[in-house]
């Protein structure tokens, strides 16, 4: 081979390292130019072919210019390129709220049953305690009441009168009563003979008088056919108020004139000739009431045994009666607690010929609920917290895997770059080591056979030659 002819192989092959460097430059690569560009150029050859991926994709290093990677985007641009992250999360959300607010509903409603049972317990307690303390009067006028159909006859029943009353009034005011103030003998509607402290023993009362009737309500009594408790009434001398028990007598076969030795000789009651004071039909005739007065001021003030042990149950209570004297309707007797308006249980004070209803608030239930609500809130702000913190940490993890495969692909292609400087490397020492022996067997040349062009191609190969040696470790 002639020397001429390896100095162009050797330029060719030096002028092809340099336009894989310029190639490598234009794609990013930022490396330097190599040394070798010292050596001249010849033609220039087409640029290297790369590698082809197993994709058929065309491998190329990653550039190094200031263009965001993926890995790189903010955790928003991240989530939506990755919507199924939110899955984990909710899920959390979702259990965390349901267990704890079943928890939580459980737990408070089991006590607010419990507050509510304790309320009404408190209630019928306190409503036997009031029905308990009213049959004072009731058994002191019923007692009346079984001497009077006894014997009917009006002197039989004043000269004994005063002598019963005492007895009955010292068995009605034990302790725990409400007080009696008054037991009466009530002929045709008018008081006739009475024993108490409220009025003296010569008041003749009529119940049935036009201006009395409204407050008094008599025919009601007379309908019920037994005992009944009216009132609050007012007493006919004073401002003050009383639970009136009343006990109508009838009598059967007896005429209508039948006075029953009444010393102002009335047969009926004023304004009531007829029914239903007197039937014809049946006979039967209507002798008048019994009557039994208890004080309700301290009732209606609150002032009470049973009603005091609400209130110091922090139990809130109104009482009130189907009939109130005076409104011919429904009414409030007394209310009292911070919320008497509101009603946890009600139950019904068992009186004779009337109803009183006991309703109680228990104001803890209010407690409870107030609790219960702030707990669901509180759970709510505790499962987004921990969802948030559970979606950041996926979110991490996820970008730092995306990074992860970004820097694999990175090593790969850039190993692939030095299996190629290698292998190219590798072509040079061949060219480089068959120049030399073929320049071995043409040493003994004349260099005055050669051209100039020879000699600066000889002498770049020299160059070349020395830089690879310092290269090479």
């Amino acid at each position: 081979m002639e020397i001429s002819d390896i100095g162009d192989q050797v330029a060719r092959a030096f002028a092809l390292e340099e336009e894989e460097e310029a190639y490598d430059l234009e794609k990013g690569q930022g490396r330097k130019k190599s040394r070798f560009s010292a050596l001249g150029k010849q033609d220039d050859p087409p640029a290297p072919n790369r590698k082809a991926s197993p994709g058929g994709r065309q491998l190329q290093a990653p550039t190094c210019t200031n263009q965001r990677v993926a890995g790189a985007l903010p955790l928003g641009c991240l989530l939506c390129k990755h919507p199924h992250l939110l899955t984990a999360p909710l899920i959390l959300f979702c259990l965390i709220t349901a267990l704890c607010s079943f928890g939580i509903v459980h737990a408070t409603n089991h006590s607010y049953d419990l507050e509510e049972k304790q309320a009404r317990d408190a209630a019928v307690s306190a409503a036997d305690g009031i029905a308990k303390q009213l049959s004072s009067a009731s058994r002191a006028a019923l007692s009346m009441a079984a001497v009077v159909r006894m014997n009917p006859n009006w002197s039989f029943l004043e000269s004994n009168f005063e002598v019963l009353a005492k007895e009955l009034f010292r068995q009605s005011n034990e302790e725990g009563n409400l007080f009696l103030r008054e037991l009466a003998l009530i002929p045709f509607g008018r008081v006739s003979a009475n024993y108490g402290t409220i009025h003296d023993h010569h008041t003749h009362t009529d119940l049935f008088s036009p201006e009395r009737i409204e407050s008094t309500g008599p025919y009601r009594s007379m309908e019920q056919r037994g005992l009944t408790v009216n009132g609050p009434i007012p007493f006919t001398n004073t401002e003050e108020r009383a639970f009136a028990a009343r006990y109508p007598v009838f009598f059967n076969d007896s005429d209508e004139d039948e006075s029953w030795g009444h010393p102002d000789n009335i047969t009926h009651p004023t304004g009531c000739p007829g029914p239903p004071c007197y039937n014809p039909a049946t006979r039967e005739k209507f002798w008048g009431f019994i009557g039994g007065v208890v004080s309700a001021e301290p009732l209606l003030a609150g002032d009470n045994v049973h009603l005091e042990k609400l209130l110091s149950d922090d139990l809130s209570y109104s009482l009130t009666t189907s009939f109130l004297a005076g409104t011919n309707g429904p009414g409030t007797l007394v209310s009292g607690g911070s919320n008497p308006g509101k009603v946890t249980a009600n139950v019904t004070v068992n009186l004779p010929g009337t109803s009183w209803a006991l309703s109680v608030h228990n104001p803890r239930q209010d407690q409870i609920l107030k609790l219960r609500d702030g707990l669901l809130a509180m759970v709510v702000v505790a499962a987004f917290i921990l969802s948030a913190l559970l979606l950041l940490l996926l979110l991490s993890a996820k970008r730092a895997s995306v990074l992860l495969q970004e820097q694999l692909v990175t090593n790969k292609l850039l190993q692939e770059e030095k299996v190629s400087r290698e292998a190219l490397l590798g072509r040079q020492f061949d060219l480089i080591a068959c120049f030399e022996q073929t320049t071995k067997r043409s040493r003994n040349l004349s260099k005055s056979k050669l051209s100039d062009g020879q000699l600066n191609t000889l002498d770049r190969i020299a160059t070349a030659r020395a830089a690879i040696s310092d290269m090479t470790p």
